[in-house]
């Protein structure tokens, strides 16, 4: 299938709505097919970038947004019959909107502060933090909503810098600067102006293609020698956000990339709709706000930098809120909503109890629509979107869980008490016939992960083993497939586990040894929970073992 997005990029108003576009087109590329860009005005250097990415690209010539601009981009979109259209700009109001979707052809508008009269669209995507459904009350019954970070779009260059590890030093010295692609008010120079009067401070001064003051900057840059340095349409930027210890950026799209590999911002306000932005981001802990470039002078922003380059706690904090309001993995969730069918791997040990009920799981799932590909060798996953991790007595690697946008396990315990190994058998041996079931995301600790939703099992007492596992089958069949039907607006139920954490040890073939000292109704708990095929009840008489098994005859 072939996507088409409608988006522009000019001095005017910038290279961001093009930029976040790429990465849901990088997505869509992975997940379904072709891309087509269609722009009434885009800068050379873009129209490059979108070239080496192997997006296809048109131009319209009516006014942007006009009727006549959604006819031309109807046209496109017929042409080569795709499904959706997206469309990222502040000309797409009520009348540009309500055409496409007359048309038939599926739209998801990209929005960041309600600037539409009304909202046609089939699901407006706000991925600022400032997020409010309230901006979107005029809208069609029909129309979804997709709000907050959970959904920043960010391109698999920055995605690929999610978890590695950043120093925060003692007093940071390596400062990016980056304000927009075209910076018509050259905001960069008053910033090269204010870090030349901190002594000590490295820069790197990335400059957009499309900007007016590039000679102006290169001479700014000149007279510091060797402590500053221009690169021009950065094509690694990820890797100088690596490098460097803190940023000052424009607060556009550039702020949620600087949030998700970890790296400290001071933020300035270049454009009227990043205000909302800058404000939620130094709200969150995330980022410094200077406020809106108008009002700042080279003492302003120099003074701000020397209190701020030393706080190490400061900046620490900033990095690790920054990681957790963006997990980089915003377009899946969006390509996830627009194609319904997922891409669902399931894995689990071979010769696992939950064979039988994982087959019939994967049926129901296939006959929802999703690819499911089970497997019982961690080392053996593929990309995908959702991963199930069903009765697997192996840790998997931070490396492999980055394969997919989410990893869910299903941990019979009310987390966080009892963590660990076997939970439902430890918890009947503690005389409980009430067990909770969570279904949670993994995480790098033992059963840490935020916890979704959670099912109650209810025993009276009696049940053997294969009758617990047949109710922890139908529980978990009913949590992983409950997320699978309500994927992604399942993930922002999502809550943090709270409370003191308890954990249950692996459990041994000894400890399915009777006492003979002791009755059988003292013992009838453990009986219960024996697997009388791998690891039987057994009682050591006379230097001799034998075997116990129980069997319900009424």
């Amino acid at each position: 299938m072939k996507a088409v997005i409608r988006a522009d990029a000019s001095t005017r108003i910038g290279t961001g709505h093009v930029m976040r576009c790429l990465a849901l087109a990088q997505q869509w590329q992975q997940k379904n097919g072709a891309v087509l860009f269609v722009s009434a005005e885009i800068t050379p250097t873009l129209g490059e970038r979108l070239k080496a990415e192997s997006v296809d690209t048109a131009v319209i010539t009516a006014a942007p947004g006009s009727i006549e601009d959604a006819e031309q981009t109807l046209a496109h979109a017929s042409a080569c019959e795709a499904p959706w259209i997206v469309a990222d700009g502040y000309v797409f109001g009520a009348m540009w909107q309500k055409r496409i979707k007359e048309s038939g052809i599926r739209l998801l508008l990209i929005d960041d502060y309600g600037h539409a009269e009304h909202y046609h669209a089939d699901i407006v995507l706000n991925q600022n933090a400032s997020a409010d459904a309230q901006l979107y009350a005029h809208r069609d019954a029909s129309t979804r909503l997709l709000l907050g970070t959970r959904y920043t779009l960010l391109r698999k260059e920055f995605t690929q810098w999610r978890d590695w590890k950043r120093e925060i030093p003692e007093r940071a010295t390596k400062v990016l600067v980056s304000l927009g692609g075209s910076d018509p008010d050259n905001i960069t120079g008053t910033v090269i102006d204010a870090l030349a009067t901190i002594a000590g401070i490295e820069a790197v001064i990335v400059v957009g293609g499309s900007n007016l003051q590039f000679e102006s900057i290169r001479a700014a840059v000149g007279t510091h020698g060797g402590a500053m340095r221009m690169v021009v349409n950065a094509p690694n930027m990820a890797e100088l956000m690596a490098w460097a210890d803190v940023a000052v950026s424009a607060a556009g799209s550039t702020s949620w990339e600087l949030a998700c590999v970890g790296l400290p911002a001071a933020l300035i306000v270049v454009a009227e709709n990043q205000a909302r932005i800058a404000a939620a981001l130094a709200r969150e802990g995330v980022s410094l706000n200077l406020g809106p470039h108008t009002g700042l002078d080279t003492n302003r922003i120099a003074t701000a930098l020397r209190h701020w380059l030393p706080d190490q706690d400061r900046r620490k904090a900033m990095s690790v809120g920054g990681r957790r309001l963006v997990d980089g993995q915003g377009a899946m969730r969006v390509i996830a909503v627009m194609n319904p069918q997922l891409k669902i791997t399931i894995v689990s040990d071979a010769d696992s109890w939950s064979s039988g009920f994982i087959g019939n799981l994967k049926t129901n799932l296939e006959n929802s629509g999703h690819a499911v590909h089970w497997l019982h060798d961690p080392k053996l996953i593929e990309d995908g979107d959702v991963a199930l991790f069903l009765s697997l007595g192996r840790i998997v690697s931070p490396a492999l869980l980055k394969r997919h946008a989410h990893n869910l396990v299903v941990h019979a315990s009310a987390l966080p008490h009892g963590r660990g190994w076997s939970p439902l058998t430890w918890q009947i041996l503690e005389g409980r016939n009430e067990i909770p079931v969570s279904l949670l995301e993994a995480a790098d600790g033992v059963d840490s992960g935020d916890v979704y939703a959670q099912r109650t099992l209810r025993f009276h007492g009696h049940e053997l083993l294969p009758e617990m596992h047949r109710a922890l089958a139908a529980a978990t069949t009913e949590l992983c497939e409950d997320f699978i039907e309500r994927f992604p607006f399942v993930v922002g139920e999502a809550r943090t586990q709270s409370g003191e954490a308890s954990y249950y040890p692996r459990r041994r073939p000894g400890d399915s040894r009777l006492d003979p000292d002791k009755t059988l109704r003292e013992q009838f708990n453990l009986l219960r929970v024996c697997d009388q095929e791998r690891y039987p009840a057994f009682v050591e008489i006379a230097g001799r073992s034998y075997e116990v098994r129980i069997t319900p005859v009424a």
